[in-house]
């Protein structure tokens, strides 16, 4: 079944076609279709035309072992847009895959059982790592919190003083944040794709399984760039960023704010008479892409020439945009970042600047392993347990050896 959904200037109205099933790919043509049932299309009135139609197939994975088939269907929209008149016919086509139940005799000889299992327990061990990693990340952050309130109070206590909010950030680790919201995405996504794989979902969900896995991995690879900062030579990267980022948003602020005018601007203006500005995510599309340097000969060569004085001012709007993003902004924006880096350097040499934290914990000596840390003297297996296990409040034993 074909529907075609013409919209004229005095019109509107949609026509169900339907197809002899006889009819192939290699023998159907749209156009002799339409002529044989005498539907005529005026192209000089035509606005606008939809074509919609459905697809069904099955697939039978024939490159992997032998499994049931999948059926789908996918709906098909072919859309003729000619709003403008100006001779350009823009042409989309959009399809969305649905899943179905097959029906008939979809039986087949189970030899596989063991690979389905074996996912199986790939996608529960993966929930169970990371549900371990979620729950001991919310643990730290949670007692670090508590850490932070402890100090504070001492600090008003001892010195007179509140704790600096750079002091105050150090117990805040956003290596965990990262954790902890990776690790959410990989449990969500782990356990739709556990879904799909036994069929129990009506519809699609790959785009969302997709989307939990993929940014969750992209999280996973980014928290590996921690270890990497016990390396002196590694870890500027990292610092460089640290140090810059303040910086780096109040300069993109500024030149989002200066790229919000030409992309309204070049909407408003150049929308009727260049393809590319017809809306204002391909306008913003088209700015970013010539930032870039791509596709610039295109951009100034596709301008209609129907009205003259707003030819030259695509030129000028152009000129201007890109003199002043490629060789102002751009050459800003890594002097920011070059300006971190040498700083950083600086510190490597002179020695990075301390909080009144970072002070105050300088000042203590002492090793780890000395007496000084031990609340008291415990060997015996429970006290260890206890210890491990965290049962007793670490900021005690600290602050009694600490502060004593």
């Amino acid at each position: 079944m074909k529907c075609w959904t013409h919209y004229y200037d005095f019109f509107l109205g949609c026509l169900n076609l339907t197809v002899e099933p006889n009819v192939t790919a290699k023998n159907y043509s749209a156009k002799d279709f339409l002529k044989e049932h005498g539907i005529l299309i005026n192209f000089s009135s035509l606005v606008k035309a939809e074509m919609t139609f459905s697809l069904k197939t099955v697939n039978f994975k024939a490159a992997g072992p032998i499994t049931p088939p999948d059926c789908y269907k996918f709906n098909i929209k072919i859309s003729f847009d000619n709003e403008d008149h100006d001779g350009q016919m823009l042409l989309s086509l959009d399809a969305d895959a649905v899943r179905l139940y097959c029906k008939g005799d979809v039986e087949y000889v189970v030899d596989n059982r063991l690979d389905s299992i074996l996912l199986s327990i790939l996608n529960s061990l993966v929930i169970v790592i990371c549900s371990i990693s979620l729950i001991l990340c919310c643990r730290a952050i949670y007692r670090a919190q508590q850490l932070k309130l402890v100090t504070i109070n001492f600090f008003q206590k001892a010195y007179k003083k509140d704790l600096s909010a750079e002091g105050q950030l150090e117990f805040l680790n956003m290596w965990y944040i990262m954790i902890i919201i990776n690790d959410v995405l990989i449990i969500l996504g782990s356990g739709i794709k556990e879904q799909i794989e036994r069929k129990q979902f009506a519809g699609d969900q790959w785009n969302i399984c997709s989307v939990f896995l993929g940014t969750g991995n992209l999280l996973v690879w980014f928290g590996v760039l921690r270890y990497l900062g016990f390396f002196k030579t590694y870890n500027v990267v990292i610092l460089t960023l640290k140090k810059a980022a303040p910086k780096v948003a109040r300069f993109l602020l500024c030149a989002l704010l200066i790229y919000a005018g030409f992309t309204f601007c070049g909407w408003l203006i150049l929308g009727p008479y260049h393809m590319k500005f017809r809306s204002l995510a391909s306008t913003s599309e088209c700015l970013f892409a010539l930032i870039n340097g791509d596709d610039m000969y295109a951009t100034f060569s596709i301008m209609s020439f129907k009205s003259p004085m707003l030819w030259w001012y695509s030129r000028i709007y152009l000129y201007c945009f890109i003199s002043l993003y490629i060789y102002v902004v751009i050459s800003l924006f890594i002097s920011v970042i070059m300006d971190a880096y040498d700083t950083i350097k600086l510190y490597y040499k002179c020695g990075f600047p301390k909080s009144d934290l970072q002070a105050f914990v300088a000042a203590c000596t002492d090793e780890a392993s000395s007496g000084i840390y031990r609340n008291e003297s415990s060997s015996s297996l429970g006290d260890m347990v206890d210890k491990l296990c965290c049962c007793k409040n670490p900021v005690t034993v600290v602050t009694r050896s600490r502060f004593h």
